[in-house]
């Protein structure tokens, strides 16, 4: 679990993170993050600092730092119109199961905090929200993450459309007829960067309306599609936001 820690530690730098010290959070962190144990007890755990984390988000609504338990990370959008917390814990097959939070401003009432369910959501780290701006409309984008260490890697990129009830994950908003070595018959709804467990590639904003990705490729002569065995290469991308879509430039 070292290994995410440490991703947390870094994606939290900068973003007004503020970990709670506390007997109770740290007992419940320390049970979701041992791997002497089986998934189920690391998942109870999970769940009840989930659960306590939603009770101090609504508890403090107009708060801009929260404690947080320490596998928990809070990002927002440039704007404040979109936050969304994320928690995680290890799987015995080298994956991580996610619970996520998603926050919305209501006026004078401050945030007003909603749990985000099975299938509603990436179930991801979500590490940055970003967005660019079209005909007076604001177009919001999250970036996720979705560590293993024995199996495939996945960086997202992925629209959040926020509603009077909740967000939506997912819009086809996408240029783009291929990515990753995956090519599409219609606009995709996110687009997945996928990468072998002891590879790292990066997915970050670059400026409003600009986003910077490191390619990725086959080595060793693996085959197309086996991303277990891609790594980067000294090439990065970029996705632009133009014309109210995100197309995707590859670098001379």
């Amino acid at each position: 679990m070292r290994h995410v820690a440490l991703i947390l530690i870094a994606l939290a730098a900068g973003t007004g993170n503020s970990w709670a010290q506390s007997p109770e959070f740290d007992s419940l962190v320390a049970v979701s993050r041992n791997r002497e144990l089986n998934d189920a007890p690391r998942l109870v755990a999970l769940d009840s600092l989930a659960a306590r984390t939603l009770r101090i988000l609504r508890a403090n609504p107009s708060a801009k730092t929260v404690p947080l338990p320490e596998n928990a990370l809070r990002t927002e959008s440039p704007d404040g119109r979109i936050a969304v917390v994320t928690l995680n814990a290890p799987l015995n097959d080298g994956s991580y199961a996610y619970r996520g939070i998603a926050g919305r401003p209501d006026g004078a009432k401050g945030m007003v905090w909603v749990p985000l369910t099975e299938g509603q959501w990436p179930e991801a780290i979500v590490y940055r929200i970003t967005s660019a701006r079209y005909r007076r409309k604001t177009y919001y984008v999250s970036l996720w993450f979705k560590p293993h260490l024995n199996g495939v890697q996945e960086k997202g990129i992925e629209p959040v459309i926020p509603t009077r009830s909740r967000l939506v994950f997912g819009a086809r908003v996408f240029a783009v007829k291929k990515f990753n070595d995956e090519t599409f018959k219609k606009a995709p709804e996110r687009l997945v960067l996928r990468y072998g467990p002891m590879a790292t590639a990066a997915v970050r904003p670059e400026k409003p309306g600009v986003i910077v990705i490191d390619e990725v490729a086959p080595i060793r002569d693996a085959p197309k599609g086996q991303y277990r065995y891609y790594g980067p290469t000294a090439v990065q991308n970029r996705l632009i936001f133009r014309d109210g879509k995100w197309r995707f430039e590859t670098l001379p």
